[in-house]
């Protein structure tokens, strides 16, 4: 699934702004009949839990996937629960919910497009509920995409910056940098890059 939350700009607008505009995508159909739209929610970082656990106490409808890691430390292993979307949250607030939207502690308001809430497509949004459920171990790397400039931050190529060409498997990936006026591919480990 691509992220487009990166793509738009996050705004906020009042409540008042935000219930007009569903008003007018809504306008005419009755709001039993129709489903709200899933919409994306900003929030402070690592507030995500706080955010979902709150929207949720007032019966706002919200879907906040998230996936186990393994984090290991000297004297022990644990597994634990982070989030898929780091400071997104998904929400589909009926018309008279957006209100009680704004006075959520740790949000920011929600992700706009234009001046319309930006709406995640109902096909995404399963497509990332089957991968959740499935059992699979999820690798989220939206900053590793190709294309992406990258810098070598440990390691004998310590400072060298180039371009993301492709990840290779989990552990190396291959950047492409420009060195006197010519291309060098070379493979790096993933923890060595940071990306700019």
């Amino acid at each position: 699934m691509e992220d487009i939350t990166h793509k738009l700009p996050m705004v906020q607008a009042s409540s008042n702004a935000t219930s007009q505009l569903m008003r007018e995508a809504t306008h005419g159909a009755e709001p039993e009949r129709q489903a709200s739209p899933w919409l994306v929610l900003r929030t402070r970082c690592h507030h995500e839990n706080l955010v979902a656990s709150c929207l949720n106490q007032k019966r706002i409808t919200t879907y906040f996937p998230k996936y186990n890691v393994v984090r290991r430390w000297k004297d022990r292993t644990v597994v634990t629960e982070v989030p898929l979307f780091p400071g997104y949250v998904f929400v589909q607030p009926q018309l008279e919910q957006y209100e009680a939207m704004r006075y959520i502690p740790g949000s920011c308001g929600l992700v706009f497009a234009g001046s319309k809430p930006a709406a995640m497509p109902e096909k995404d949004l399963e497509a990332v509920r089957i991968l959740v459920c499935s059992g699979t171990a999820l690798s989220p790397a939206a900053k590793l995409i190709p294309g992406k400039r990258v810098e070598v931050i440990s390691g004998p190529l310590m400072g060298i910056q180039g371009e993301l060409i492709r990840v290779k498997n989990l552990q190396r990936l291959v950047i492409n940098a420009n060195l006197l006026s010519s291309s060098v591919s070379v493979e790096v480990d993933l923890q060595s890059i940071s990306v700019l």
